[in-house]
């Protein structure tokens, strides 16, 4: 066999062994492009249970209405909090949004009739500090992904061990697990996000529970 062949082979090898699983390729390619939805959701944390709507097509600062409980009876940290929530509800509600942390060499870890199930270390944001990414090499990831059509069905990160991320701080537990549904339009959108943390910064120690579920999609409303 000549040299040129025995190269040709090899560089074919390595291509083939480098390729992506279809199924990932088909994960990177669902859009997020569609109609924008109000919806109403369920928040949980600090101790208070609130519930609400939400509509991203209004202003900054009227996008959050409240059922429950009257905003009187809630403490101003709570208050700083609807305040954020309402800055950053701008309708990207997309579990397409996590594709970019699931990296090229996720291997498949179970699967059933209609999904396939991915582990993984999580690939940092593009906008990640240095503490952040050195933190995500930390954590095991997974991601469920519907066999049709790529879309993603749900995805966590969890942190195995305990975790320095600088001399005055440590991480004793991070866990957050997100579960998907099918908007009418055929995306998936986060329907419940859940996130728990405890640990310690500057001698200081914390534990941060929190839950959020979109109880009801409503219609489009951009």
């Amino acid at each position: 066999m000549s040299r040129s062949i025995l190269l040709s082979a090899f560089a074919l090898s390595a291509s083939l062994s480098a390729s992506a699983d279809p199924l990932l390729e088909m994960m990177r390619s669902v859009s997020k492009d569609g109609p924008i939805y109000a919806y109403e959701m369920t928040y949980s944390g600090e101790g208070v249970i609130a519930t609400g709507k939400i509509d991203p097509s209004q202003p900054e600062g009227n996008r959050i209405v409240l059922y429950t409980p009257e905003m009187s009876e809630l403490s101003e940290e709570f208050k700083e909090g609807v305040q954020e929530m309402d800055a950053e509800s701008d309708g990207d509600i997309w579990c397409a949004d996590f594709a970019e942390m699931v990296p090229d060499n996720a291997e498949a870890t179970s699967q059933d009739e209609v999904s396939v199930t991915y582990g993984f270390t999580p690939v940092a944001e593009a906008d990640a500090d240095k503490t952040e990414k050195k933190m995500m090499k930390k954590m095991n990831g997974t991601v469920t992904l519907d066999k049709a059509d790529g879309a993603v069905l749900a995805f966590s990160m969890t942190l195995p061990k305990p975790y320095k991320p600088a001399i005055v701080a440590k991480i004793n537990r991070f866990q957050m697990d997100a579960s998907c549904s099918r908007a009418p339009d055929g995306r998936t959108y986060v329907a419940s996000f859940d996130f728990d943390i405890a640990g310690s910064a500057m001698m200081q120690e914390f534990d941060e529970t929190i839950s959020r579920q979109i109880t009801k999609l409503l219609d489009p409303v951009g």
